[in-house]
């Protein structure tokens, strides 16, 4: 399995479990149904067994929610709410309050929505024992009823008897469960695996006419490759620190990284000699490279939609907004805290760092510790806290890439640069 159908398959595990938590949660109502009922001379169930079942579905969707949160414990959840699932099951069996015999199949048939034959196997096996279970403490409470009963004669042979039909019963359940996990995950598997084919040349064609930018330009062409892998590390970090763990799913953070590649595109329309000055800029150079946030926006909406067009949408706000800051002073126009999108605050960051560390036509690189002082001075300025914050927890990441980025980089590097610098000097004999 490769990463991106790695991928699909831990945020189908997020939506699941988002669904049986709603599930615990209506769990809840059957409690409170129980009370109604027997307040209205209709049932006899006692209240505090229904407040133990309320208080016990309650307590487990919190938990599971608590475990959805985290991509890291995702997983957990997954398990945590099948068994617990089938837990609640048991509650309702082991009084014999109500005959719930064909719900012991239901939690296996749900476990089916995660196409993962381990937790069908898992949920099959957990809820055949609390079955089992459940018969043999029925069997203990259910003597008057068979007094009356010709057929069986002690609460064994009704156990060992009732036993024999359900165990069949979830045979036949297992290998239908099971059929549908594994058919599904294959079924699932070959089409996504053709839906990434597609991405993946999608996402070729994009960094190929990012690196285009290359060519017009010495340090853009690295800078995007750079800043796609500082844009994934500082989105997966805000999340492992807790902030926008609804927004930062897998997907969301892959659509991130691809779409920084495209963040610089309008420098395309800016001038070769202000896009590669040696020196400071002027004024009016600085005005016209302002201009290619606004020259990125212009050019990406001309972009076909790819997919349901998110992709679209993130490229554009990475482009038009990764110069906006946080108190509102940026370009091009002015936006202040949560006004600017979520992934052009996080572009921002990934811009500057790479900015920084990256070694320029007018300035040798900073130190990361320089570069980490520089954001601490720029918090609640130019960053949100939060990014600053996760930006700082991944730092000896961010300095391990610009690293190997300058092995990698160092011989192309300072022939580009010699070449640029001759350029220049070639051109210096046309000034007036």
């Amino acid at each position: 399995m490769n990463d991106t159908t790695e991928l699909f398959f831990n945020e189908n595990i997020r939506s699941v479990n988002k669904v049986v938590e709603i599930l615990l949660l209506t769990c809840a109502v059957v409690p409170v149904a129980f009370c109604i009922l027997t307040l209205c001379g209709i049932w006899r169930v006692p209240h505090g067994y229904s407040a133990l079942m309320f208080s016990y579905s309650i307590l487990c969707f919190a938990i599971a929610h608590g475990l959805n949160v985290s991509w890291r414990t995702q997983k957990i959840g997954m398990y945590f709410g099948i068994i617990t699932t089938a837990l609640f099951v048991e509650l309702l069996a082991v009084r014999n309050i109500i005959q719930v015999n064909i719900t012991y199949a239901a939690v296996p048939f749900l476990s089916c929505l995660y196409f993962n034959k381990k937790i069908t196997i898992t949920s099959t096996i957990t809820s055949f024992a609390l079955m089992v279970f459940a018969l043999f403490i029925r069997s203990k409470t259910i003597l008057t009823v068979m007094a009356t009963d010709v057929q069986v004669h002690t609460p064994h042979t009704w156990f060992i008897s009732t036993l024999v039909g359900y165990s069949i019963e979830f045979l036949f359940i297992f290998l239908i469960a099971l059929t549908m996990a594994k058919r599904s995950h294959k079924a699932i598997e070959l089409l996504h695996s053709q839906n990434i084919n597609l991405q993946n040349t999608q996402d070729m064609i994009i960094g190929f006419v990012a690196s285009c930018l290359g060519s017009h330009d010495l340090f853009t062409g690295r800078h995007v490759q750079h800043t796609k892998h500082y844009v994934r590390i500082i989105a997966t970090k805000l999340r492992d620190l807790g902030y926008y763990t609804d927004v930062l799913t897998d997907e969301t953070i892959h659509l991130y990284e691809t779409a920084a590649f495209l963040h610089d595109i309008g420098k395309i329309h800016i001038p070769e000699g202000v896009l590669n000055k040696i020196g400071k800029f002027t004024e009016e150079d600085y005005k016209v490279m302002k201009t290619h946030p606004a020259e990125g926006k212009r050019l990406l909406e001309q972009l076909p939609k790819i997919g349901d067009g998110r992709f679209n949408q993130i490229a554009i706000d990475m482009a038009f907004c990764h110069h906006e800051k946080w108190d509102g002073t940026g370009y091009p126009r002015g936006l202040k805290a949560e006004e600017i999108p979520l992934c052009g605050r996080i572009m921002a960051a990934a811009d500057v760092m790479d900015a920084l560390i990256s070694k320029r036509l007018y300035k040798e690189p900073f130190t990361i510790n320089e570069a980490i002082d520089i954001f601490n001075e720029e918090v609640e300025k130019q960053f949100e806290p939060c990014v600053v914050e996760a930006t700082k927890a991944c730092q000896a990441d961010i300095e391990q890439l610009a690293k190997t980025f300058k092995m990698q980089e160092a011989e192309t590097e300072k022939q580009e640069v010699e070449w640029w610098e001759n350029y220049h000097n070639s051109m210096k004999k046309f000034d007036v």
